[in-house]
């Protein structure tokens, strides 16, 4: 018989404007029968996913967040990065070796801490490292750019600007992230991302594109997932779109069309279908061996 395990959840990329209800659709992994973990990185990122789960009244012991900021440096950090930005010009402050105050900046090892053994931030339990984790669970990462910032601020601290040299570390440090999450994450995931308009030098032309740290990550990162969807906002009503123009979206899942309902319910039904087909193959295979 087919270890139902084995398959996996799907990963999702859900791509979208601030405002288009990347956060508020989360919760639909709850209706779906799923629990759901949220790793937020977007500062009060916790409203909107509270607010989701009040007004479909979901039961509360299903949802597990963490908040770890995008950054947090102190006042003075601050002030001493304002002081070489007054007393220094942009070449010098681009040779500095070091980073400024990198002690101030250490979100990125938090946030992998956090995913080594996630521990709710709203019942105090510890639920384990996140790739034990099968697929009656589903993980979320809110957002794509609060990684970012911390990726690159892990490198430079409170440093002003950055030569490429470092530019380059901390989008490996990005990269080699989401590969691990990608690869290695059993339930189902899911990671927003906000989007901004890069020249796509394969066809010569502004295109819309995931946020991530410097323009050669941005391309990259997509391929690694199940589903990349663009999620929008018409007047009152919020959709996903796997059709829409100038941005590259991928689905193994969803239809091929505009106006698609925001409800991971839909990742949940594929998988079980994979999981039945699987097993009826298996069954039938077994039937004739024996």
């Amino acid at each position: 018989m087919t270890d139902q395990s084995s398959i996996l959840g799907n990963s999702t990329l859900l791509l979208g404007k601030p405002g288009s209800g990347k956060t508020y659709s989360l919760p639909t992994y709850v209706e779906a029968g799923l629990e759901l973990f949220v790793l937020i990185t977007d500062p009060r990122g916790e409203e909107s996913l509270l607010d989701s789960m009040s007004d479909r009244k979901l039961p509360m012991d299903k949802l597990h967040y963490h908040y770890v900021p995008p950054a947090n440096p102190s006042w003075d950090t601050l002030k001493d990065m304002a002081f070489k930005i007054e007393k220094l010009g942009y070449k010098d402050l681009a040779e500095l070796k070091t980073g400024v105050k990198k002690e101030d900046f250490q979100q990125f090892p938090q946030l992998l801490g956090v995913l080594s053994d996630f521990i709710c931030q709203r019942d105090g339990k510890s639920y384990g490292p996140v790739d034990t984790w099968g697929p009656d669970r589903a993980l979320a990462v809110d957002s794509m750019s609060g990684i970012s910032t911390m990726a690159f601020t892990m490198m430079v601290g409170a440093k002003p600007t950055a030569h490429m040299g470092e530019w380059g570390v901390a989008m490996n440090a990005e990269l080699r992230l989401l590969q691990k999450m990608t690869s290695d994450v059993k339930c189902f995931l899911t990671i927003t991302g906000h989007i901004e308009t890069e020249m796509d030098e394969t066809i010569g032309r502004p295109q819309l594109m995931l946020s991530a740290l410097g323009k050669k990550n941005a391309p990259k990162i997509p391929k690694d997932f199940s589903d990349v969807v663009y999620a929008y906002r018409e007047g009152t009503d919020f959709f996903w779109s796997t059709v829409a123009n100038n941005i590259d979206l991928k689905t193994r899942t969803l239809p091929l069309k505009d106006k698609i309902k925001p409800d991971f319910g839909q990742m949940v039904t594929a998988r079980n279908k994979r999981v039945a087909m699987t097993t009826n193959l298996n069954t039938e295979t077994e039937t004739k061996t024996s």
